[in-house]
């Protein structure tokens, strides 16, 4: 009986702990999402912030977790990506 409610008490307080981080996928897609602006690398830094930011985002979805900037590195991404896509083809012309 006494294991029983330490182990309910322990998976609460460990249920607390999760809610209020931030998942590390989505901290990581964000900043790599943020350096596709300044740097490019043909897009290719872009996809990568996409897709470490979406995985990121299902993860923390389904652990309660925080997605904010799981949401922000998809947006950066995708706009990096893309403006160093225009580049190429007007520097291309």
């Amino acid at each position: 009986m006494l294991h029983d409610n330490i182990t309910i008490a322990s998976a609460k307080r460990k249920e607390r702990q999760i809610e209020g981080k931030t998942n590390g996928l989505c901290i990581a897609g964000f900043v790599v999402s943020l350096g596709s602006l300044f740097l490019g690398l043909w897009g290719l830094t872009g996809l990568v912030g996409v897709a470490l930011s979406a995985v990121g985002r299902s993860q923390a979805e389904n652990n309660g977790q925080k997605s904010g900037l799981g949401t922000a590195g998809i947006i950066l991404g995708v706009i990096g990506a893309l403006w160093c896509w225009v580049m190429l083809v007007i520097a291309m012309s």
